[in-house]
């Protein structure tokens, strides 16, 4: 509670500054590691209220969180009420969302259209839901979320009881895409101990500072004939251990090829179990509630990483390794602030490793994977395009 409360007070918002309206809008994402999540600021109705909301490419709606909500009442962080915008228009649809891996965990509210700001830019009628926000997600640091997805993930087309369910011709321009003319955003979400990092829309050029190597075009997984967007999902192809004095140790087998989801709204790796293990391992991890501990020395003294690879767009040209250090994966002692803090029998300290197995059909590579790439999600050309981050910190 204390937390969400001091974080409306120290995200800071942005001065509005005119730009070519076809230039990119750069915005920080601000990196709030205690509760796991990145922040982006966005303003929404008239008088206008602030919100720094949960930036996610793992989901699409966007929402805010109602006052008084049923997890925090009666000492809730502000929240939004409808009913204080003169502009607000009710659409009298319902928003009955799931988050995570438990489909009967919901957030439930109505969908509505105002005028929402992020950064420079100001746009009216946009579509977005508020929300009852209850005390699983509460508790966990979720007040609100930022969906950078695709619309085919709307919840007014995914949820069962929805009128429009499975009704494409129901969904609505997500708020990214009319951010982003070019239907591409850049992020970046720079090294675990950095203050913020950037998501870039509407980019239609790399930026050099971000990022070293060269730049490669990995496709997106899509379905069916019309090859239909759904998800920022694609294969990874190989993992492989590499340790301080050079000797390469493959984790997969030689025809690995599984499909993982890029989610930054996921504080986490979620991997099949064969892998989550050959991973761990070396680390010797304890469980606590089913979680994975290390010693907490690891972070300075385990200086191997891991290279994840995947396929080119271009058959001509190799696929993109990202290179992502063990201490990145490894969060510092008594984070997050969610859980209690961890020592072992000896009373060492042990940190909460982010990677964790899960044999079921969702394998996510989340922020612990993601700080390390500088990512151009390209909805356009059905690709996500990757290179080593370069952090700044």
């Amino acid at each position: 509670m204390t937390g969400l409360l001091r974080l409306h007070q120290i995200v800071a918002l942005g001065t509005t500054i005119p730009y070519a309206a076809s230039a990119p809008l750069q915005v920080p994402l601000y990196n709030d590691l205690a509760y796991q999540r990145y922040l982006i600021n966005v303003t929404v109705g008239a008088p206008p209220q602030h919100f720094p909301l949960m930036f996610d490419t793992g989901s699409t709606d966007v929402y805010f969180p109602l006052p008084n909500s049923s997890g925090c009442v009666p000492n809730c962080p502000t929240g939004f009420d409808p009913s204080t915008s003169s502009t607000i228009v009710d659409t009298h649809t319902l928003f009955n969302a799931s988050y995570g891996f438990t489909p009967d965990l919901q957030i439930i509210g109505d969908y509505y259209n105002d005028t929402v700001t992020v950064g420079w830019k100001k746009m009216k009628s946009v579509q977005f839901a508020a929300a009852d926000v209850p005390s699983v997600f509460f508790s966990v640091g979720q007040w609100g979320i930022f969906g950078a997805s695709s619309r085919l993930k709307e919840t007014v087309v995914v949820t069962p009881s929805s009128p429009s369910f499975q009704n494409a011709s129901a969904t609505y321009t997500p708020l990214w895409e009319r951010l982003s003319p070019s239907k591409a955003f850049s992020v970046w979400l720079n090294k675990q101990n950095a203050k913020k990092g950037s998501v870039a829309f509407g980019v239609t050029e790399p930026d050099p500072s971000k990022f070293t190597g060269k730049l490669r075009s990995v496709p997106l997984n899509t379905q069916g004939s019309d090859r239909l967007f759904i998800d920022w999902n694609v294969n990874l192809t190989s993992v492989t251990r590499v340790d301080s004095d050079g000797t390469e140790t493959p984790l997969t087998a030689a025809n690995f090829s599984t499909d993982f989801t890029f989610d930054t709204g996921s504080p986490n790796m979620y991997l099949p179990s064969a892998l989550y293990s050959a991973i761990v391992d070396p680390l010797n991890p304890i469980l606590v509630n089913n979680t994975p501990y290390v010693a907490c020395s690891l972070r300075s003294s385990f200086t191997s990483y891991l290279e994840f690879r995947f396929p080119s767009s271009n058959v001509d040209e190799a696929g993109i390794a990202i290179r992502v250090p063990y201490a990145e994966i490894i969060y510092p002692f008594a984070y997050p602030s969610t859980v209690e803090p961890v020592r072992d029998g000896n009373g060492s300290k042990m940190c909460y490793f982010g990677a964790l197995p899960n044999d079921g059909p969702i394998r996510l590579l989340g922020a612990t994977f993601l700080r390390s790439a500088y990512l151009i999600f390209d909805e356009k050309n059905l690709s996500i395009k990757m290179a080593q981050a370069q952090w700044k910190v």
